[in-house]
């Protein structure tokens, strides 16, 4: 979508020679998705879970010891098969 505002150019400078941007429309497109995100994090921290929720996050089968104790070879293939089993 096209639209004219103004912004101030030595921000939008600083973003782009600091972010190593080579357009404004990629500068602005990445400002907007990092204020998206943030935004969305304070509205998580905000409104915390309920204990439901926190309990459905996480599945039940999970074991973060097993996990740990895998190499990465068996590590790859439990991910694998558990994935196909969905």
């Amino acid at each position: 979508m096209k639209t004219t505002i103004e912004i101030n150019e030595g921000k939008l400078d600083a973003v782009m020679k600091i972010g190593g941007f080579k357009t404004r429309k990629d500068t602005i497109d990445w400002a907007l998705n990092e204020a998206l995100r943030i935004a969305t994090i304070n509205k998580i921290v905000e409104t915390p879970w309920t204990l439901e929720e926190a309990k459905a996050a996480v599945d039940p089968s999970y074991d973060v010891i097993a996990m740990r104790s895998m190499s990465p070879v068996s590590l790859k293939y439990a991910t694998t098969k558990r994935a196909r089993t969905k």
